[in-house]
């Protein structure tokens, strides 16, 4: 591959991964006709990527897109679809690694090492962005953490 074609090829992956992530202006675009027998206040709303009790699945998905998963809850009174909305937390912690039987070739042959070293292991950790619970079709819950609650 040439050097030209490597530095063409890259903006436009970039842009193709752009092109794949959905926004609620997408999600309006693809939902035009929907989104517009909404009232004004309801559209504001979804536009700025938020929900509120009585919203359909159809308004939930247009503004916040496909949950990551969805559950069943069922009671012996009734049965809730769940829909989780869930974030990444990346980060890096340094741990020790211990180093026993290192094979090293030199100019004196092979000689075996031992020690420790510190490394640094990236963590991940899905947590809840959201919680929306359906009965009958409708939100009837919403959950977020609290804004104010302590970081992992």
């Amino acid at each position: 591959m040439t050097h030209a074609l490597r530095l063409l090829s890259v903006p436009l992956l970039l842009l193709l991964l752009a092109g794949c992530a959905t926004t609620p202006a997408r999600r309006i675009q693809r939902n035009q006709e929907l989104f517009d027998s909404l009232p004004v206040a309801e559209q504001a709303r979804i536009r700025g990527g938020q929900i509120a009790l009585g919203y359909t699945a159809d308004m939930v998905r247009i503004a916040l897109g496909d949950p990551q998963r969805q559950l069943t809850r069922r009671t012996p009174d009734s049965e809730s679809a769940i829909w989780l909305y869930l974030d990444k937390l990346r980060r890096y912690e340094r741990q020790r690694a211990d180093i026993d039987g290192l094979l090293i070739s030199g100019p004196g042959g092979m000689r075996s090492i031992g020690g420790s070293a510190w490394v640094n292991v990236l963590q991940e950790r899905e947590i809840m962005r959201i919680r929306v619970e359906f009965q009958q079709g409708l939100v009837t819950a919403i959950e977020q953490p609290a804004t104010d609650a302590p970081g992992p």
